[in-house]
């Protein structure tokens, strides 16, 4: 009996021993919870403004979030799952939010250690310049969060800014990620490769990179090479002596044309378990045997190429992550490297995108950039829009968005260097803010189709101003975009809407052909019934919210630009007009006889 008893004493002081490293696994485990903002929300069964609803809840209502794009949350309620718009949700996670916390950019290496003390354990570090969540603070040092841990940095190497907790999102899997093994296969067309290693000893390293025969840029190699090697052969002494450490350097190497040539270089740097990253890129002007400062390369508008930038990346975001979803600055473009179609922009991992990411690159094109860039206009000249009016010009428009299918249909214009409008409804925007801001970077109108959808030729002055000035207004403050144009819902337009809009600034557009792409959604019936009505100065009804129309815009834009067709906006399509665009002006399409041809 007392063997029994002496057993179960010593169970029971066992498991008691175990419950305070349970409770702190428990605790460190990131999770977010949402409760509903306003009115009612639907749980759908799929991410889609068109999926089955499942049930319907209150304000108030608390859910568990499971995943988050941005748009939609997957959540679970009870024993139920399904998905609810994000942007009608409150997220709040199970932490407390302090600030962010940015360590100053003087090329060191930070730690975070697993405890408030210089000789604690490092968990996480990384090249300096990069922002932290901070989730606590005491006399000296900040708790951070990285990952799914939570690490200490020491007050002095942190400056710390008052902000509201923001998701940051996760990259989709495997997209445009960017390592030392990929660098490996990278093209080098230009240069001599060239090999410096160090196989024994505690820390040693292969450093592949090109001879140019280029002073300026093969100076700069060298500094930097030498620079990153001293610097992480320092850390591995101070802060892992007896450890083994390791230095991969790999590059890629472009010739983009006779005069322009671009290097890409980046390190990693291996002890244990831990790394960390560094990249230098050069941009050359070879006919002047001279580098491309970053600050003359988008001199001529660095905010909108900041613009284009933060565009691409939310196209690369998932799920929450970090809690970090930092606004683009200057300093983001000094990782710019010229590429075979457009600026590759690498984001190094912990720096500009939160740390469990790994490093990224966001690819913006030249014709984004074609007004931006502070290149010879010998170059640019290829990638910046002209429109000749005397060859067809066609406006396709799309209504009731912005979706989840609009960026398909963004993407297929992109590629063949199209344009058209989109006509979006007022209290969709917040919801899908990054997908407007994709629309607008790559050069497509936004025109407004009211902020809820009524028959405004039924609404009385002031309700029809609302309409319309509060749908341009988030449509600004999203995207910077200035709306010009009203599609008015169902076409329903009356003298009290005319003036308005005459008031407001706007002209009003509707349609000489319609896809019933809403009626019908099949996609060729919606592929033959553009292709049908492609004739010069026809504007074409569609809708962007039915994968059906995304998929006939797939097949039909490239058709159409093989039969000479000029894909324009509407706006662009009106400036041809002999008579010029008149605010409060009803116009359905432009008649050839009444276009400039000059």
């Amino acid at each position: 009996m007392m063997k029994k008893l002496i057993a179960c004493l010593l169970l029971a002081a066992l498991l008691l021993s175990l419950l305070p490293a349970a409770l702190a696994a428990q605790e460190t485990k990131i999770t977010y919870t949402g409760t509903v903002k306003e009115g009612s929300l639907h749980l759908r069964k799929t991410p889609s403004a068109t999926g089955k609803v499942l049930n319907t809840y209150k304000k108030g209502t608390q859910v568990d979030i499971l995943e988050n794009d941005g748009t939609w949350c997957k959540v679970q309620i009870g024993k139920r799952t399904g998905y609810m718009m994000a942007s009608y949700l409150e997220i709040k996670a199970n932490y407390p939010h302090v600030g962010w916390g940015a360590t100053k950019d003087d090329g060191t290496v930070i730690n975070v250690r697993s405890e408030e003390s210089a000789g604690a354990s490092i968990l996480y570090k990384a090249m300096s310049g990069g922002v932290f969540e901070v989730t606590g603070e005491s006399k000296d040092w900040y708790q951070v969060r990285v990952g799914d841990q939570f690490g200490y940095l020491e007050k002095s190497a942190l400056t710390v800014t008052d902000g509201e907790f923001a998701l940051g999102f996760s990259a989709k899997a495997d997209q445009n990620s960017v390592t030392v093994a990929r660098m490996h296969s990278a093209l080098r067309e230009i240069g001599s490769p060239m090999t410096m290693s160090r196989a024994e000893g505690d820390f040693t390293f292969s450093i592949t990179y090109p001879d140019l025969g280029i002073e300026a840029a093969d100076s700069e190699i060298s500094r930097w090479t030498q620079q990153i090697r001293m610097l992480f052969e320092t850390d591995l002494r101070q802060n892992h002596p007896g450890s083994q450490g390791s230095l991969t350097v790999e590059y890629q190497a472009l010739k983009i044309n006779s005069r322009y040539e671009s290097v890409t270089l980046m390190g990693e740097y291996k002890v244990g378990s831990l790394s960390a990253e560094a990249f230098l890129t050069l941009n050359i002007d070879a006919q002047e045997g001279a580098l491309i400062p970053t600050a003359s390369l988008f001199a001529r508008n660095t905010p909108w190429a900041l613009f284009c930038l933060e565009s691409g990346i939310s196209s690369l975001m998932s799920t929450p992550t970090d809690g970090y979803a930092g606004k683009p600055a200057a300093d983001w473009l000094q990782y710019a490297a010229l590429g075979r179609t457009g600026l590759e922009f690498y984001l190094p991992a912990g720096r500009y995108v939160p740390a469990a990411l790994g490093s990224r690159k966001v690819d913006v094109t030249y014709f984004q950039l074609a007004d931006c860039l502070g290149l010879d206009d010998a170059f640019m000249a290829q990638y910046r829009r002209v429109i000749d009016p005397a060859k067809p010009m066609l406006a396709l428009t799309f209504d009731d968005g912005p979706s989840e299918e609009t960026d398909k249909i963004v993407s297929v214009l992109a590629q063949y260097n199209a344009r058209a409008t989109f006509c979006v409804i007022g209290n969709k925007v917040e919801s899908f803010s990054d997908v407007l801001k994709r629309t607008v970077a790559h050069g497509n109108e936004i025109a407004s189709h009211t902020w809820t959808h009524p028959h405004l030729d039924q609404l009385s002055v002031a309700s029809i101003r609302s309409q319309l000035s509060r749908t341009s207004a988030i449509v600004q403050e999203v995207s910077g975009f200035e709306i010009k144009a009203l599609r008015p819902p169902y076409g329903a337009v009356n003298k009290n809407v005319r003036n308005v809009c005459k008031d407001q600034g706007l002209f009003i557009i509707t349609w000489n052909i319609d896809t019933l792409d809403w009626k019908n959604r099949n996609t060729n019936k919606t592929y033959n019934a553009i292709v049908k009505g492609a004739k010069n100065g026809n504007i074409i009804l569609m809708h962007d919210l039915y994968s059906t129309t995304a998929a006939a815009v797939e097949k039909a834009v490239p058709v159409l630009v093989e039969k000479g067709f000029q894909l324009v906006t509407v706006s662009e399509l009106l400036a041809y007009h002999k008579d010029g665009i008149k605010t409060g002006t009803v116009y359905s399409n432009l008649d050839p006889k009444n276009m400039k041809t000059e």
